[in-house]
């Protein structure tokens, strides 16, 4: 199996143009979830009034009771602030096309997870191309960003992509760190961990992967060069994990409080894992096809390079095993396994270890396919009303959704393409946002113009390494 020589800077920003022009062609109209809504909330909070202080709101249960008899989300802060230069760029938007500005400030920051989930996809290309030939690694990210899960969640409101982000770019830099990166990468390892930290608290598990990680690369370096390492990226990490500490001071008055209480890990950890793994309702392999591939050469990988398959092990270990034991480990009223969505980019890196077969081929790109076809059903399809009429019916509706195979909203949403159902998509349909009816021409064709022009540059570039 070659070894990579690395992607060009100009291939890996063609790479993220790519696909922050695809996921924002794909951007849903509305938020999808009532988690979705609170984060907005705050970030307009922050943004108009500069608080995370919101209203009470007895329907929205993700809003809890603080100090003082404040009421905040119960969520990290990572997200909200995140989303504060995009909800202002959409108000203006709209203030200076005297459209809608509510409206489409919420549409303009749901480019937060579209863009982060095309970062997360860049950074799994980068990897992918210190390991294998160029092809190989962009193929590599274009199957996980059309064939598996993280497209659906590029285009809502969730913490997910934006997890998922930032897992991939702190591995992504502890890799380049440990290969002659000099300490500047273990640093930026560090930050883009702790800035993971600060959107989901969570995160955190991968600690001990990302550890083990870095303490394989630093073998024969001696226990001082271990420390400094270890010592730049906890550096880097802890403004992140800072901010999460004063988010929950403010709300609750302790630091180690979170917005969390009342809920727990009360779930048996065997049940929930195996439920994310094989149900029909939340299996991961259902829902990312080719991961079943990775599976398969994960031993093949391994071979090559061992480092970097113990560290997709471990985490596969430990993220399993600490989501399944949660109340909630299905990730609620969602597409597939959401918890696991973060881990799901570098877990197609085996991919890269394909053997030069036609089976091998062949199985690969029909699982491909098969991937695409389910992330279409989770773009074009909403499945809410699925969830709705069966978890009205009680805790059965539940068990129903995730057990029972005809009842499990991939097969509810392909019901729903088939029916005819489609979900508008939020760019096609600017002019009901107040906009000019140019805007619903002008923006879509504006990306999918960025779309082909990133899509021919990383051809080109392919083409020119293919023929020195």
């Amino acid at each position: 199996m070659a070894s990579g020589t690395g992607l060009s800077k100009q291939t890996l920003w063609a790479v993220w143009l790519a696909f922050a022009c695809l996921y924002a062609l794909s951007l849903g109209r509305g938020f999808y979830s009532s988690d979705g809504d609170v984060m907005f909330q705050t970030t307009a909070a922050l943004a108009e009034r500069g608080t995370f202080e919101l209203a009470p709101d007895p329907a929205l249960p993700q809003i809890v009771a603080g100090t003082g008899g404040a009421a905040f989300s119960k969520y990290d802060p990572g997200l909200p602030l995140v989303g504060v230069p995009f909800y202002v760029l959409g108000d203006w938007l709209g203030a200076v096309n005297h459209a809608h500005r509510y409206r489409l400030a919420a549409t303009a920051i749901l480019l937060v997870p579209a863009w982060s989930a095309a970062g997360a996809l860049a950074g799994l290309a980068a990897l992918a191309g210190s390991l294998f030939p160029a092809r190989r690694a962009v193929g590599v990210a274009l199957a996980a960003g059309t064939s598996t899960l993280l497209w659906p969640y590029a285009r809502v409101l969730f913490a997910e992509a934006t997890l998922a982000c930032a897992l991939t770019l702190a591995t992504f830099a502890i890799w380049r760190a440990g290969h002659g990166g000099g300490r500047v990468w273990w640093i930026a390892a560090g930050v883009a961990f702790g800035a993971g930290i600060a959107t989901r608290a969570a995160l955190a598990i991968y600690a001990l992967p990302l550890a083990v990680l870095i303490i394989r690369l630093s073998c024969g370096e001696g226990r001082l060069v271990l420390g400094r390492r270890l010592a730049a990226v906890a550096l880097g990490a802890a403004p992140g994990i800072a901010l999460v500490l004063w988010h929950n001071a403010l709300r609750f008055g302790d630091p180690l409080a979170s917005g969390y209480a009342g809920e727990g890990f009360t779930t048996a950890p065997w049940t929930g894992a195996a439920s994310l793994l094989f149900s029909p309702g939340k299996s991961v392999f259902l829902y990312a096809p080719p991961l079943l591939a990775s599976v398969l050469l994960w031993p093949r990988f391994r071979r090559a390079q061992p480092a970097l398959a113990d560290f997709l092990a471990l985490a596969w270990i430990v993220a399993p095993a600490f989501f399944g034991a949660w109340w909630a480990w299905h990730g609620g009223w969602s597409w597939g396994p959401r918890l696991l969505v973060p881990l799901v980019p570098l877990s197609c890196l085996p991919l890269g270890a394909l053997p030069d077969r036609r089976r091998w081929r062949a199985l690969v790109a029909a699982l491909a396919i098969a991937g695409i076809g389910v992330q279409l059903a989770g773009v074009l399809a909403n499945t809410v009303p699925h969830y709705a009429a069966l978890v009205g019916a009680g805790e059965g509706g539940y068990h129903a959704i995730h057990y029972t195979p005809g009842e499990s909203p991939l097969v509810a949403a392909v019901e729903r393409l088939l029916d005819g159902d489609t979900e508008p998509l939020a760019l096609f349909h600017l002019a009901g946002t107040g906009l000019p009816r140019t805007w619903t021409v002008g923006a879509p064709l504006i990306l999918l113009i960025g779309l082909g022009w990133a899509a021919r540059a990383i051809w080109r570039s392919l083409s020119a390494g293919a023929a020195q």
